[in-house]
């Protein structure tokens, strides 16, 4: 990927930051699409960010919109945004991508790459799978956490490579590898994300905590099972690995909030519906019946949604089995 080409960035929250940050200290060119607060925030004081080897945070001057150019037509983007945007997201980009574009999703959840493959068969969609860890610590700002460990893989048109995403992510400092099953490391990145984060937006416990907690550990346990029965045939997960998984991501990010506890805290929607959500639409089409994953839906909903108040969120929690 040449330096001198610009990439567009979709997205400057806690992980669009960090990649923002990581691919200007090393010389690439960045083009960052963002919400119009953000465009102001950032034009206004910068772009403030603490990688994990910063004594100090760096400040970033920016080229950032909340509407592109008409001039800008990009080769490659990242997008790193809450995946229930993306619909929103597609018609902004639409006139902005070559017919070619390789685009690396940056996203949680189950089958967020739709909205791109439906509207366009020529892009190299790519999916990265990742247990970076970063949040905000002010509205221009952000803080790494932990960079752990990132997987790409290509979602169609198997023929092309993901060299190109993984050249760039080794090239500034993001620890990455080559998946030859994406969807093998989505359903399982799914199965931690959605065993810790509704459990994290509900209680307001740190990752560290979830897992000490003798009931939340077994929900926890629950979750997995009752995801493990709705996997496609072409893909084997077992229980171990799973669970082993999300011991191994909790404990390197025990003292930090999961995402869906800062969306809920900062008021803003969840990506709950391409979590357990999905997990529950998915698991209807097959006729089968996930109880915990529906019900954690559904509280995850009503605090971000109707304005529940947690201490009631948190009884509900305390009935589920």
């Amino acid at each position: 990927m040449k330096k001198n080409k610009p990439i567009l960035l979709v997205g400057l929250g806690a992980i669009g930051s960090i990649i923002f940050s990581r691919l200007t200290r090393n010389y690439y060119q960045v083009v960052g699409l963002t919400s119009k607060t953000g465009t102001d925030k950032i034009r206004e004081k910068g772009l403030r960010v603490k990688l994990i080897e910063d004594l100090n945070p760096q400040l970033h001057e920016c080229e950032v919109y909340d509407i592109l150019p008409e001039k800008y037509v990009f080769d490659t983007c990242i997008v790193t945004t809450k995946s229930w945007i993306n619909e929103q997201v597609i018609d902004e980009l639409f006139s902005h991508l070559s017919d070619n574009a390789s685009i690396l999703l940056f996203q949680n959840g189950l089958k967020v790459e739709d909205p791109f493959l439906r509207k366009s068969k020529k892009w190299k969609i790519f999916r990265a799978i990742t247990s970076i860890a970063a949040a905000r610590n002010e509205k221009n700002g952000a803080i790494e956490i932990n960079t752990g460990f990132t997987k790409v893989g290509r979602i169609n048109d198997k023929t092309s490579r993901s060299n190109i995403w993984i050249s760039l992510l080794t090239a500034v400092g993001i620890p990455v590898t080559a998946s030859k099953n994406i969807n093998r490391e989505i359903w399982l990145k799914a199965i931690v994300n959605c065993s810790i984060c509704p459990l994290g937006a509900i209680t307001r416990l740190k990752n560290g905590e979830i897992l000490a907690d003798l009931f939340l550990n077994s929900l926890m346990k629950k979750v997995v099972e009752e995801i493990l029965m709705i996997l496609p045939e072409n893909i084997s997960i077992d229980f171990d690995e799973a669970f082993e998984l999300i011991e191994q991501i909790i404990q390197q990010s025990a003292n930090h909030k999961c995402s869906m506890l800062q969306d809920v805290e900062n008021g803003r929607k969840t990506e709950i519906d391409s979590l357990n959500g999905a997990i529950v639409v998915i698991a209807a089409s097959q006729e089968v019946k996930v109880p915990l994953n529906f019900q954690l839906t559904e509280i995850v909903k009503k605090l971000t949604e109707e304005k529940y108040p947690k201490e009631l969120a948190i009884l509900d929690l305390r009935k589920l089995s």
